[in-house]
């Protein structure tokens, strides 16, 4: 069974290369059912990286005839894993308990988080789910709450509830796109308050953003550049965003 997130990176490449996709494509390729496929793209058109069409998806138009566009969005497996290496190596230490949120770059954490001496929070069944399969001796806490049928997160009153009393180290999160003024931006108002609620109880807020999300806006500002302790992406940003972050007082890190 390939990973949920593998899958997602999988049906962005080939819709890069072939500009559009059929559900009955991703239900042969992926052997899954039509309603999985349907969440997939669903999920992808939340982020912003894809226009749901009837009967599949076509990328979206401000993607189409960006000539660094696919360049970008091609290399974005490699980008979240140096990403994710970055991370780990300067924000997670042995004791620590740390939170992941359900965003694909936060997903590329796992297969590089250590074997044992930290725990994990999450509200995502798939994140869960894919520790357990790769680092089972991991400890790991699902909060409760409303299961996302798109996304398999959880979110509501109760996620909100647990999410707010927790002691956290360092949370991880991610964002679909960029506001200049404002920050990180996310489609769906539920997940964003826990995000936020999660933000409130570390000790540290560390976002990972590869750099295609900065040319994409969302629905909704996330959370405050203020709030956030750095950010680690893969390439040098934009000279508004640096400005921004710099101002705040937020750590820049461009892995390497």
């Amino acid at each position: 069974m390939i990973p949920p997130s593998t899958r997602l990176q999988r049906i962005m490449t080939l819709l890069r290369n072939n500009g559009e996709i059929r559900i009955g494509t991703l239900i042969q390729e992926f052997n899954i059912t039509p309603m999985t496929a349907w969440r997939d793209l669903q999920c992808l058109a939340e982020q912003g990286l894809l226009r749901r069409v009837r009967g599949g998806a076509r990328l979206p138009g401000n993607a189409m005839g960006e000539p660094n566009f696919e360049t970008k969005t091609s290399s974005a497996g490699l980008a979240k894993s140096r990403i994710a290496f970055a991370a780990l190596r300067e924000f997670v230490r042995e004791g620590d308990i740390i939170a992941m949120e359900g965003g694909t770059t936060v997903a590329a954490l796992i297969d590089q988080l250590p074997e044992r001496r930290i725990s994990v929070v999450t509200n995502s069944l798939p994140i869960a789910l894919q520790i357990r399969a790769v680092r089972p001796a991991l400890p790991v806490r699902v909060i409760g709450g409303w299961l996302s049928s798109v996304s398999g997160n959880t979110t509501g009153p109760d996620a909100l509830k647990e999410a707010k009393h927790m002691k956290i180290s360092v949370f991880f999160m991610s964002a679909t796109g960029w506001n200049q003024a404002c920050g990180p931006m996310d489609p769906n108002p539920l997940e964003i308050e826990i995000k936020r609620a999660f933000a409130a109880s570390a000790a540290r807020v560390v976002l990972l953003m590869d750099s295609s999300k900065f040319q994409i806006t969302s629905t909704s500002v996330m959370i405050h550049p203020r709030r956030i302790h750095a950010l680690i992406t893969d390439a040098p940003l934009p000279e508004g965003v640096s400005k921004i972050l710099r101002k705040e007082g937020v750590r820049i890190i461009v892995a390497e």
